[in-house]
């Protein structure tokens, strides 16, 4: 069996690392911020007024969902990090409250 030389091992560990460092760059250049995913979430309901609002974080990006109400309709809308929406849920009256 042929031994890895130094080299061979420092040219491993550079392109892992350019890797990595490309991903975490990608990764903050296509994450939305929380202006966007309100945008997002209004657009999902036609309009209207953004009720409730939460936000968690998972990983390096956050994810977001919105509960929009527009007339006598209630929209809940979860959104990735990237800006996908990932659930809409819709219904009449107050019962989103609940």
């Amino acid at each position: 069996m042929k031994k890895i030389s130094k080299k061979t091992i420092g040219i491993i560990i550079g392109v892992v690392a350019a890797v990595i460092i490309i991903a975490v760059i990608a990764i903050m250049a296509f994450r939305i911020d929380i202006a966007e995913a309100q945008q997002i979430a209004l657009n999902q309901a036609g309009g209207g007024e953004i009720v409730e609002s939460e936000v968690s974080s998972e990983g390096l990006w956050n994810e977001y969902s919105y509960t929009v109400v527009n007339g006598d309709t209630w929209y809940q809308v979860d959104i990735s990090g990237f800006g996908t929406v990932e659930e809409l849920e819709t219904g009449s009256g107050d019962t989103w409250k609940n």
